[in-house]
């Protein structure tokens, strides 16, 4: 892959292959759009990356639930995504996403780039930092820790879908 950011792109999928109709929710994941297709997200044809465009490729993650990988192989393999990766996107929008805070913890002990976009709630929801969102320790302990943290707070999903996109294809790592 001869490009100048190779991406990991953290955040909860927010669809499970189980559930009737998950292709279109997939669909909507910030991972497709970038990818250009759902089925790249959800059967990758080439686990080394995918090319974005002349300047960024994607090394992952992809949607491992549905290839029958057990729960040591997936962060086995995303965390040498993360090792491999010049850049990490974190996409938080709730408390409850373990897996992606602690890929966001280790791309940060290994001072990679990283970008975190959050969904910024109400100043009467959530009250502990300026931030405004639940996830606002790991967000803070990473950017105290490392210099090359950029935090992008974001209106709605939506919004953080449309600053991701527009970061990775306009090359604005």
């Amino acid at each position: 892959m001869n490009t100048s950011h190779i991406i990991y792109c953290g955040g909860t999928f927010s669809f499970d292959y189980q559930i009737e109709g998950f292709k279109a929710k997939a669909e909507d994941d910030y991972r497709a759009i970038l990818l250009g297709s759902v089925d790249t997200l959800l059967r990758p044809k080439n686990m080394n990356g995918v090319i974005i465009n002349q300047n960024v490729s994607y090394i992952g993650p992809f949607y491992f639930e549905s290839e029958n990988m057990v729960a040591e192989e997936i962060v086995s393999c995303e965390k040498q995504m993360i090792e491999k990766c010049t850049d990490a996107i974190f996409f938080l929008d709730e408390a409850a996403c373990p897996g992606s805070i602690a890929e966001m913890i280790y791309a940060n002990t290994l001072q990679k780039k990283i970008h975190i976009f959050y969904v910024r709630n109400t100043d009467e929801e959530e009250t502990e930092s300026s931030l405004h969102t639940p996830c606002w320790y790991p967000i803070l302990f990473c950017q105290m820790t490392n210099s090359r943290v950029t935090l992008y707070s974001c209106a709605s999903q939506e919004d953080a879908k449309r600053q991701i996109v527009e970061l990775v294809k306009c090359a604005l790592l």
